[in-house]
């Protein structure tokens, strides 16, 4: 037997299933944190304080400006050689401060890196344009793109004139430990190999608190998968309490402070080949 509904009783009926405006809570108000440079390794030109916009809230995580990242960014600017004339990745960049301070520090590239969410990728383009110098702007110097780790890795590696990178930014990322698989295939894909002689090797700096201490071995696992899987040497650089970033978190609180850094690079060929 045929409908004689028509079509405006049709919407009248799907009206029965949409919630009403104020159904959903509102999206919490973005969020602003100020990152101090040290005066004594600002260049000049640059700005000695970096404005990071946090997205009010994400499930990804991306609305935290994490220890690791502060204390990277510091690294990184002491230590200026690390990034100046180098090609740079960031993956899970979140706020994006360590790739805001390579840029700002003499980096050739810097192609920053989230998940392919819009907010994600629109809330890092905004710090872009906040903070680096507008020249190296103009000059298509930096790049912000979506990435899911493992996955369409050559779109990335469009992005380097050589296809790889000479510097990786990871980040607080190791506490994902459903992912390490994708995380080591990017690294292991976009990362610069050394040349013949053993020079020319890129890096990629891990750096992560362990923010569940019952599970640090399973943070750790990145490290050794690293060595194991791809013949990194792992070499730490930085152990270094800033305090906890959740004081009512569970488990030892020296241990949810402290930020451990590592590099991971290339072993020279005499020991691949050993």
């Amino acid at each position: 037997m045929a409908s004689s509904r028509n079509s405006e009783d049709m919407d009248n009926d799907f009206g029965l299933f949409q919630e009403p405006e104020d159904y959903y809570p509102p999206k919490p108000d973005d969020k602003v944190e100020v990152f101090e440079r040290n005066p004594e390794w600002v260049t000049a030109g640059t700005p000695s304080k970096i404005t990071v916009n946090l997205l009010g809230a994400h499930p990804l995580w991306g609305h935290y400006l994490w220890n690791a990242a502060k204390v990277f960014a510091n690294y990184l600017d002491e230590r200026k050689h690390i990034v100046q004339g180098r090609s740079v990745l960031e993956l899970g960049a979140a706020g994006a401060l360590p790739s805001l301070v390579s840029a700002c520090n003499g980096a050739s590239r810097v192609v920053i890196t989230d998940y392919p969410d819009h907010d994600l990728v629109e809330n890092i383009r905004r710090n872009v344009k906040a903070n680096v110098p507008a020249d190296r702007i103009a000059g298509g110097l930096v790049a912000v793109e979506g990435f899911k780790w493992g996955h369409d890795i050559e779109r990335v590696a469009e992005l380097s004139d050589s296809g790889t990178f000479d510097v990786l930014i990871l980040s607080d990322l190791v506490f994902n430990h459903s992912e390490h698989s994708g995380l080591l295939r990017s690294v292991d894909r976009l990362m610069t190999k050394p040349r013949a002689d053993g020079s020319g090797g890129g890096e990629a700096f891990v750096f992560f608190t362990h923010h569940r201490p019952w599970l640090a071995d399973k943070d750790m696992d990145f490290l050794t998968r690293a060595h194991d899987e791809l013949g990194l040497t792992v070499t730490r650089l930085v152990e270094d309490y800033t305090g906890a970033m959740f004081d009512s978190d569970p488990g030892d609180e020296r241990v949810r402070g402290t930020v451990h850094g590592f590099c991971l690079s290339f072993p020279p060929p005499s020991s691949q080949s050993s």
